[in-house]
């Protein structure tokens, strides 16, 4: 029963983190957006195990567990004692040291859960990729930027060996958008969609693709029509100083003024691929879907400002409607 508590309690989280982390992540620049995100991944687990434990009608004295004093089921902090104690007695047992991880997990214990996935990740040479997601997802409620690090590497380790993991699909997919790799994000949200999900999981996902400009289908295709594909590359010398930011703007041609949609990635990595869709109009009432051409320009600022400067790569290119992807090498300007 204790294995079937901590698993609930991981997937109730994760369906409650998931309805509100793709807005923060999206202004996560913003100290307001930052903090608001790491107190809904802090908090989230726990009320989830506090609203379990106040809700639950199971029986916990049956489970060898002592009851407290006015007959309420114990803490999650006194479930771990047990267990801990077992695996003192037991120390090569990967399952228990998974309970044991998410269970830490439960209790905002992070450091502690990524070590007990470590453990399991020692006791299978490496190859249980649950330890491996289990220790990105511990690290990533810890501190949410790991997403962008470390811990998003390891979800993208855990996707190599297992393409169809639900929670690397759903990381790895605010990872990709994040970073500005819609169309790797809209394909891993689709694949999640191909798989069992309940309605409300469905709903959160098919909002996702629709502010990335992916029309979800009946059937569960994704339609990407309206948007603009960008493959990019970058000229040499490719290498880009720390801190630089990609700024890629689409105005109508002749046209003076703001640019009709532009989007701001941080943290590109070259090659790579964007895609300009309606959720990135800049004017009211403008739509990228209602454009038959458009110019497009990528510059990737080394001083990471907006404005241009020496050292900077840039590109132009005109985009028609109907064209596939439009690719962009950009060029070091001195």
């Amino acid at each position: 029963m204790l294995a079937g508590f901590v698993a609930i309690c991981v997937v109730l989280a994760l369906a409650a983190l998931a309805c509100v982390a793709p807005q923060l992540w999206r202004d996560r620049g913003k100290p307001a957006s930052t903090a608001a995100l790491t107190a809904s991944c802090l908090l989230i687990p726990v009320l989830a195990v506090l609203i379990y434990l106040q809700s639950s009608n199971y029986e916990w004295a049956h489970a060898g567990l002592e009851m407290g004093e006015d007959g309420s089921p114990p803490r999650v902090e006194e479930l771990i004692g047990p267990l801990r104690a077992r695996l003192e007695a037991s120390p090569d047992d990967p399952r228990g040291w998974m309970l044991l991880g998410a269970s830490y997990a439960q209790v905002e214990r992070y450091s502690d859960a990524a070590q007990a996935f470590d453990r399991v990740l020692d006791l299978t040479g490496g190859r249980d990729m649950d330890a491996l997601m289990g220790k990105a997802e511990a690290l990533i409620l810890g501190n949410p930027q790991r997403l962008l690090e470390d811990a998003g590497e390891m979800v993208e380790q855990v996707l190599l060996a297992d393409p169809a993991n639900p929670k690397g699909l759903w990381y790895g997919g605010l990872r990709a958008s994040a970073t500005g790799q819609d169309i790797i994000a809209v394909q891993r949200w689709r694949m999640m969609l191909e798989g069992p999900v309940t309605p409300e999981v469905r709903a959160i996902v098919e909002g996702e693709l629709d502010r990335l400009g992916a029309r979800v289908e009946s059937g569960g295709a994704v339609s990407a029509e309206g948007s603009v594909e960008l493959r990019l590359t970058l000229g040499l010398p490719a290498t880009p100083p720390p801190g630089a930011v990609l700024f890629i703007d689409a105005r109508i041609p002749g046209q003076a003024g703001p640019p009709l949609a532009a989007k701001r990635v941080d943290g590109a990595r070259f090659p790579l691929e964007v895609r300009l869709s309606d959720a990135d109009a800049m004017l009211p009432g403008a739509r990228i879907s209602d454009q038959s051409e458009l110019a497009i320009t990528a510059r990737l600022s080394a001083s990471g400002q907006i404005t241009r400067g020496a050292g900077d790569y840039e590109a132009q290119a005109a985009w028609q409607a109907g064209q596939g992807a439009l690719e962009l090498d950009l060029i070091h300007q001195p």
